[in-house]
Parts: structure tokens; sequence; C-alpha cells
């Protein structure tokens, strides 16, 4: 049953700033920085730019610098142009993987970004204090998380606070909303999401909550769920969805072009054109040999997982790492959507 795809999308990814605590629940499989010079990377992106400004309109540009947001300041400059250019309406600066600052040199960090036009503040909270800490891997950093969002609220910014459950912190999440509540902000968002299914997270799927606890949940918590709550559904539930669905369903996702020195060299001898044609091809291929989604959710597919995913993709990722398992891939997993 071939897989049939649709490309709607680039994302070029670079991992060239660090993160200083990686996360036990990260989304991302590695850590490992891979140079990539500023200057190339930004002309890389605007030339996408340029090209998506030529009759491509709906096709998305994503680019993606590092692990972290701690850039430097001429780094956030330079990015926050891309960001204007891309016409994205969001303006965030993300704390996760931030290094930890006194509170004199937070401010000014904070006072430096506010003049290029990030309005919010992004805190992600794994549980309340040492359990955020725990699953966090740095020390202080759930103390670091909340000072910094007091001092955002005081500088006028917006705050954006992101809730992990985690099945061994949930207990603690009531004195977390607690301390949530203590900031004065004049503008704030606040939601809760399940774990997610990729990267290092991958490996503690164990701690991933089932309907039943979601449903159980205190109602001040569930009031804060976030808004695609009823999309998720538990492994049960997910394959009886697959095997609802069209056998020829066609799947819209973006290629991927992982950026370093030597990738760089290749793009930039490629047109744009090029580039895509040639990426689309190789994840066609891929796509083509890979298993369907139908053919995973048969052969690996666990009737008996109550656990929660939020949506199909990442249902179907832990599918295909079960598959792995049992199969020697004869296909380019670089050039699919579960690399």
């Amino acid at each position: 049953m071939p897989r049939e795809i649709i490309i709607t999308g680039i994302h070029l990814h670079a991992n060239a700033t660090a993160c200083f605590h990686h996360c036990r629940y990260c989304q991302l499989k590695s850590y490992r920085l891979r140079p990539a010079p500023l200057e190339r990377f930004v002309a890389l992106v605007e030339r996408f730019i340029e090209w998506r400004n030529d009759g491509h309109e709906d096709f998305e540009i994503a680019p993606w610098y590092g692990n972290s947001h701690d850039y430097t300041l001429a780094t956030t400059k330079a990015l926050r142009e891309l960001e204007k250019n891309l016409g994205w309406k969001s303006h965030v600066v993300l704390l996760g993987g931030v290094a930890h600052r006194p509170r004199r040199e937070m401010k000014q960090w904070l006072l430096e970004r506010r003049v290029l036009g990030i309005d919010t503040v992004v805190a992600t909270f794994s549980g309340h204090g040492a359990r955020h800490d725990h699953w966090n891997n740095m020390a202080g950093n759930y103390q670091f998380q909340l000072d910094t969002l007091h001092l955002a609220a005081e500088l006028g910014l917006k705050l954006q606070q992101r809730i992990l459950l985690i099945r061994d912190s949930v207990p603690s999440l009531d004195e977390l909303l607690v301390d949530l509540d203590r900031i004065p902000a004049a503008s704030h968002e606040r939601w809760a999401i399940p774990l997610f299914y990729s990267g290092v997270a991958r490996g503690v799927e164990e701690q991933s909550l089932t309907e039943q606890e979601i449903d159980s949940l205190p109602a001040r918590l569930k009031d804060y769920l976030r808004d695609d709550r009823p999309n998720w559904r538990s492994e049960k539930k997910w394959i009886e969805h697959v095997r609802r669905s069209p056998d020829d369903e066609a799947e819209a996702m973006a290629i991927s072009l992982p950026l370093d020195e030597q990738s760089l060299d290749w793009a930039e001898a490629c047109s744009c054109d090029q580039i895509i044609t040639e990426l689309e091809a190789r994840w066609r291929a891929a796509h083509l040999t890979a298993p369907s989604r139908k053919e995973l959710c048969a052969g690996y597919g666990d009737i008996a997982n109550d656990r929660l995913y939020f949506n199909v993709q990442q249902m179907e990722k832990a599918w295909f790492d079960r598959y792995k398992k049992d199969n020697v891939c004869r296909f380019d997993i670089s050039a699919t959507k579960f690399s």
C-alpha cells in the first residue's frame, strides 16, 4: 500500500545554538551542535523568502537556527528580521534551554529583546519546584523561570505558560498553579498538554497520562487543557480512527533540510527550485517504500494501550518505532517524517 505525500513547505534547521539544560522530555533526538554560520543561514532563508514571494505564496518556509533561544543579541536581531519578512505574527522568546542569569542581567536580556519587537515570554513547566527541576534536568530552573515571568510582567511583556502533564508531576501541579497565579501579568495565556512522542521524550512514554487520568484531573487544571483536547485519543481510539480512514488519502507534510557547513555548500550551489525538486524526490521515494500508516497500525497497534497521543502523527511515530525493532529499514529514514 504505497504512501502518497503532498509537499507543502520546507523546514530549514540549523542546530547552531546550545541548550543549557537537556530536558528529559525534550522533543529533539540530539543536542549535538552543527556549525552553521549565521550569515550563510540568513542568506539561504532570504533566498527562499524571495522564491516564495515570486509565485509560491502557499509554500511554507520555516527556519530554525538553534536548540534554544539563548542567542546573542546580533543573532536575535537577524532572526527577528527573517520573522518579519516571513510575516510571522508570533513574537516570542522561549525560556527553555536559556542559561540562568542574575536578575539584573536577565532584565537587560529581556529589555534588549523587547526593543527588537519581542512581546511574549514563554515558559514551560513540568511540575512544581523539585519535580520540575528533575524533568527539566537543571537544578533551580523552576525558580529561574518563575522569577523571569515576574520580571517580564513588570516590563509589560505578555506571558505564555505551558504545563506538561507528566504522571509523577501531576500531584504537584496545584502548587504550580498557585505560584503562577501570583504573577501580576496584564496579559497571559496558559494551557496544559500531554507529553509529546518525539525525540528524547520517546524514552519516558510510561509517564504519559491515560484518558481516564486526564478526565480525573482536578477541575481547576482541566480548565487549562489546550483547545485541541477533543482530538486527544488513546491508542485504541487512534487504531479505530486509522482503520476508518480512506486507503488512498495523501498526507501533507513539509520536507526538511538540516543545515551545517556541508549542506550549506550544496544548497548555495543550487537554486531554490533545484533544492526542493531534489529533496522532494528523495522524500517521495522514501515514503513510497516505507510502510503506510494503515500497515503500521495493523502490524504494531496495541489496542490495550490506553495512553493518550494528541494527534495521529504522534501515534504513528510510536508504531514506527515498534516496526523498526523488527525490521531493517530499506529506505532513507532521514527523508521521512520519522527522522
